[in-house]
């Protein structure tokens, strides 16, 4: 009995040794530069979720680049190969970042603005819509990086209400926002200005949403990669209910968009899009519709994808952005007004 206990006791030290030096043998990630070039490329391929839509065939990108690789290849150039396929995908929530503790670092990530012009002004605004000196009605929240929201009548019609949220990235009260559409209440219409929204929390653009509408609103789905092959989707159906207030408003609602609309103001403007009342005025959006997966490289490269994307109730893919319903471009030479602004408050009148 005792040879016995020893004889099993000797087979599990054994078993337990024989898988921690397998563990300890295991060899370390390879991290020259076609192990980091196909790592990256394998990443994109099962775990992004709009190849398809972004017309990227990822197999003929994959040989293309792979080729421009050697042994004398550095690091910067890798880098810059790598970047090509980022850019590739036109996603602002996709990126590389070589360190993320070093703001000098190199990083890639598509730039939502290019080619298209400014969508507004902050001197403009203030100095001729928002500001004490010319609008004594205005009211404001502070924190976030200034306000986290702007609202009240505008000087030019003081039946037509404004609201600014700056960014969705702040913490925003239900008695806050309670506040803010009760003040709005009585207007005739209401200029929502969203430009420079980049985005932020998701759940707080859609109680904003929740205000727009008496009667529950399907939105479309969000379609998510579950797996690593090209068919592996999941869809989520999202519907919008009306917030619980006696404060809702369902009047007309012109909402300022420009390229800088991103994200959950993608989110905001999916779940009120159904609503008549409610139209677009200013620039295309920038969209990124979907939900963000993100990572390490084996060489320590920072890496961030894309993992659905929105599909909206009319079928549009969101995440290249919207055009607007009413285009308008403001002129940054007349500081005496913002176009899209007067815009706006003409389609009110």
């Amino acid at each position: 009995m005792k040879y016995l206990k020893i004889k099993i006791g000797l087979l599990l030290f054994l078993a337990v040794f024989s898988s921690c030096e397998k563990a300890l043998m295991e060899p370390n990630p390879k991290t020259d530069a076609l192990a980091v070039f196909d790592e990256y490329t394998t990443l994109v391929q099962e775990k992004y979720a709009m190849l398809e839509f972004k017309n990227v065939n990822i197999n003929t990108l994959r040989s293309n680049l792979r080729g421009k690789i050697n042994n004398a290849t550095t690091q910067k150039e890798v880098f810059e190969i790598l970047g090509e396929v980022t850019k590739s995908l036109r996603d602002g929530h996709s990126s590389l970042i070589e360190d993320q503790n070093n703001p000098n670092g190199m990083s890639i990530s598509f730039d939502l603005e290019e080619g298209y012009p400014a969508g507004i002004d902050a001197a403009i605004l203030v100095n001729n819509y928002i500001g004490n000196t010319v609008n004594s009605e205005i009211k404001t929240l502070a924190g976030g990086q200034g306000f986290r929201a702007v609202w009240g009548t505008l000087p030019q019609d003081r039946k037509i209400g404004y609201l600014w949220i700056p960014s969705w990235n702040v913490e925003i009260s239900d008695d806050e926002i309670e506040r803010i559409f009760l003040d709005l209440k009585d207007t005739k219409g209401l200029v929502f200005d969203m430009r420079t929204n980049t985005g932020g929390d998701p759940a707080l653009a859609t109680k904003f949403a929740s205000y727009f509408t008496d009667k529950p609103i399907y939105n479309g789905f969000e379609r998510f990669k579950t797996g690593p092959g090209p068919n592996d989707f999941s869809d989520s159906h999202i519907t919008l209910q009306p917030a619980g207030s006696a404060n809702k408003y369902l009047k007309p609602v012109m909402v300022l968009t420009d390229r800088n609309v991103y994200s959950a103001s993608t989110t905001f403007l999916y779940s009120v899009d159904p609503v008549e009342s409610i139209k677009t005025v200013g620039q295309r959006t920038g969209g990124g519709s979907g939900s963000i997966a993100d990572g390490y490289l084996a060489n320590g490269w920072y890496w961030s994808l894309s993992t659905s994307e929105f599909i909206d109730a009319q079928g549009r893919h969101l995440d290249d952005g919207v055009e607007p319903d009413i285009p308008v471009v403001l002129n940054l030479e007349d500081t005496t007004k913002d176009e899209v602004i007067e815009r706006a408050i003409v389609e009110l009148q």
